[in-house]
């Protein structure tokens, strides 16, 4: 009835996936159900996948896997691009893009618009099939690049409304009514050393205000979620290239504001708050033999606030090729994550279930992962 999206990753439900956009966190705390709608396919360059535990210097949360998403850049993207879409139930999309390629300064600007607002329904029980739909969507990029520095900042604004439930002219009518709107910016400082190839510094910056009213019928949720988040990474190596070392330290602060109040629900609440602050050092080692053999080993420590615990999260990642077309991979580690029930179970928002809510700890998991890839054609 929302028109929320989720995936899988090693049949684990998405939010024990780490999506990211360039590195930077995209997809978590309010925008959870609804966040894989947020970035149009025409903005994307590529998307890596990692399957089972990611990298250390990306955080702590990637239990299953991470996915990365990589946007156009302003030297990649054509100076105009334009794409729309109209379909025979009404729906329109429409991007329009631009990328301005001279000067010192280069930039993109990313816009999309769409809208839904014809009632599908193909079933007797007057519930709508889809939702109707309306999103306005912009991001621009700027950037500097020369033999010694990279700086990039990027800034995106985002409206959304959906409508779900019932058709409007079912008597006693069951509505579903869910407003996003969010602001974000973010940054990218890094420090090139030309006369030291392989030894780098970078600091990556994330800011957000996420702001989120669902209405359930009578289940009744509001959300505003502020956070930012700051990575450090020092790059060097280890005799020569072949043995590259990784390290730096992080911060992630999260306020969520949240009222609830519906059906079956004995406690609620109006603008409760919680505050998790996430304090973390990391370092990793990468080693490369020629084009057959990769590890990439690390460790993280983080310090929760809320628990006042230290969690030491151990990974390790393993490429051998002894052919051509065989691959064996293999990758264990340890991930820690914060659950949002509300927004992770929207779900549950719309059915009649009751809903107790209880002091929850922190999930911490180990995965632990081989396989075998042979390629051969016939």
């Amino acid at each position: 009835v929302s028109g929320a999206k989720q995936i899988q990753m090693l049949g684990l439900d998405g939010v024990y996936a780490q999506i990211t956009q360039e590195n930077m966190p995209l997809i978590r705390g309010l925008s959870s159900a609804y966040g894989l709608n947020y970035v149009p396919g025409t903005w994307i360059e590529s998307i890596q996948i990692i399957k089972g535990v990611g990298s250390v210097i990306n955080g702590f949360e990637s239990l299953a896997g991470q996915i990365n998403l990589e946007y156009f850049k302003p030297k990649s993207a054509p100076k105009l691009f334009w794409n729309m879409y109209y379909n025979s139930e009404g729906k329109l999309e429409n991007n329009l893009q631009f990328a301005k390629k001279e000067g010192n300064w280069k930039s993109n600007l990313f816009t999309h618009v769409s809208y839904f607002d014809k009632e599908v329904y193909n079933s007797e029980d007057g519930f709508l099939d889809m939702p109707k739909t309306k999103q306005v969507n912009i991001l621009n990029r700027w950037e500097y690049k020369d033999k010694n520095y990279h700086i990039g900042f990027t800034a995106r604004g985002l409206i959304e409304d959906r409508v779900g439930g019932t058709i409007q002219k079912v008597s006693n009518p069951y509505l579903v009514d869910i407003h996003n709107n969010l602001l974000e910016f973010t940054s990218k400082t890094g420090i090139i050393l030309p006369n030291l190839p392989g030894k780098s510094m970078g600091l990556q910056t994330s800011f957000r205000r996420h702001n989120q009213t669902a209405i359930f019928g009578e289940n009744n949720y509001m959300g505003l979620q502020e956070s930012a988040y700051l990575n450090l990474i020092r790059q060097t190596y280890i005799s020569n290239t072949n043995h590259m070392l990784k390290y730096g330290i992080s911060y992630y602060a999260d306020r969520y504001t949240e009222s609830f109040s519906g059906y079956d629900f004995n406690a609620p609440f109006s603008d409760k708050v919680r505050v998790d602050l996430m304090s973390g050092i990391f370092s990793e080692y990468a080693f490369k033999w020629g084009e057959s053999f990769n590890l990439v080993a690390g460790i993280r420590a983080d310090y929760y606030n809320n628990t006042e615990e230290i969690n030491h999260l151990p990974r390790i990642n393993m490429k051998y090729n002894p052919t051509e077309n065989t691959a064996i991979r293999f990758s264990a580690g340890r991930a820690f994550r914060i659950a949002n029930i509300f927004v992770e179970n929207a779900s549950f928002l719309a059915s009649t279930r009751k809903i107790t809510l209880e002091n929850l700890n922190p999930e911490i998991a180990w995965n632990y992962g081989t396989n075998l890839t042979y390629c051969f054609r016939f």
